[in-house]
């Protein structure tokens, strides 16, 4: 049996990779890194993470970065478990990475840049937040319409919904107004009515922001 310890924030796109552990089942243990405290960039996580990143998961004394390589990993770990599609066509699979590509490569810099611009730019913050909600008001537009089409991202639900709806949580946290997005605004309830593992996630929340003593 493989060994696995993610190293993990509450809130943070780490939680995606969280739910899907707990969706494929598999035994792991997580190890919190306090990014409110900066703890990312201590001298210590660095050893572990040299870019100071989360999620960052060991396996077997191996780290492995980046969500959508993280995701792929325990997808392929576990293959009953139906993170993605069951024996899906080239296409299938490739529209897969897209999903994950989309969310992290695209979600997640508009959501950084409303959240926390002063990450993106030594200059105006507030222009780098105005041009974040621009671009996120066209992504969701194509998000929104994707499954109002499908249902889910890919037709069947998949850990990329998950990854979908944390890049919403950080927006919807920010202000941001999502009621010209009704099925992704709608994706929580959706995803809590069909993954037990994603109401695991948000318990696992629960209790790490309590460790760390962050609010609620």
């Amino acid at each position: 049996m493989i060994d696995l310890v993610l190293y993990h924030f509450p809130g943070a796109c780490s939680q995606v990779a969280v739910c899907a552990l707990e969706w494929a089942g598999l035994p792991y243990r997580t190890e919190l890194i306090n990014l409110a405290t900066g703890e990312q960039s201590g001298a210590e996580y660095l050893k572990v993470s040299p870019l100071g990143k989360i999620p960052m998961l060991i396996v077997d004394g191996v780290p492995l970065a980046e969500n959508a390589a993280i995701l792929t990993f325990i997808a392929a770990s576990a293959p009953a478990a139906g993170l993605f599609p069951a024996d899906p066509t080239p296409f299938m699979a490739a529209e897969a990475v897209g999903g994950m590509s989309f969310c992290g490569g695209t979600l997640h810099p508009q959501v950084r840049g409303i959240a926390n611009p002063a990450r993106l730019t030594a200059g105006d913050v507030e222009g780098v937040r105005t041009h974040s909600k621009y671009l996120l008001a066209k992504s969701l537009t194509y998000a929104n319409q994707r499954l109002a089409d499908r249902g889910w991202w890919l037709g069947p639900v998949s850990i990329v919904d998950v990854y979908l709806n944390w890049a919403v949580s950080v927006a919807r946290r920010n202000g941001f107004d999502l009621t010209p997005y009704p099925h992704v605004d709608a994706l929580p309830d959706k995803l809590r009515a069909a993954l037990p593992a994603f109401a695991a996630m948000e318990a696992d929340d629960k209790s790490a922001r309590a460790a760390l003593r962050l609010a609620a």
